[in-house]
């Protein structure tokens, strides 16, 4: 739920900023990054685009021009370095929905990177695949190398379990814990 007064002071708004890039994983696009901003605070978007054009000035905030009119925006090192020391100052009501919507908006993208699957060359013509699962930390979580014999029987293993790794995994530790 949205706060309700509208937060005008141009130091908490650039805070607020500041903290929500520092969460995120990779670069933002500015559509993106209003969104996480404007729909879980109550900011004027002139302060919004104010606070972000002087936190860019003052190279706490740097722009990455992905296309002819396509930007986005992270944290720098300097930044970083004052979102550390100002987190304290954003009230946990305003950093509780910000951190919701980000892990929402990069669900799906922790998803793809959790799961990973390789085809090793053994022999000539002889292939193994590795496929590992990780967890939202990034911690690996199960490794798996299977002797597959063929790249065509690799592919199709590595596909399968970057598809089916959660049930993959579900059966492995149902086979575990079946053992008495």
């Amino acid at each position: 739920m949205i706060y309700q007064k509208e937060i005008d002071d141009s130091v908490l708004i650039q805070f607020i900023i500041l903290y929500t890039l520092s969460r995120v994983d990779s670069p933002i696009p500015y559509n993106q990054l209003i969104n996480l901003i404007l729909d879980n605070c109550n900011i004027n978007y002139n302060d919004f685009q104010v606070a972000l054009d002087n936190l860019v000035t003052t190279n706490h905030v740097e722009t990455i021009l992905t296309g002819k009119h396509n930007q986005k925006y992270r944290i720098t090192q300097k930044g970083m370095n004052s979102s550390d020391l100002f987190t304290a100052n954003i009230p946990v009501y305003l950093r509780e929905p910000i951190n919701k919507s980000i892990k929402e908006l990069f669900i799906e993208e922790r998803r793809k990177k959790a799961v990973r699957s390789g085809i090793i060359p053994v022999k000539n013509d002889e292939y193994s695949v590795e496929c590992q699962l990780y967890d939202d930390d990034n911690t690996q979580i199960l490794s798996l190398s299977l002797y597959t014999g063929s790249r065509e029987e690799a592919e199709k293993m590595a596909s399968f379990f970057r598809e089916h790794s959660d049930v993959i995994y579900q059966k492995i530790i149902d086979a575990f814990s079946s053992q008495k």
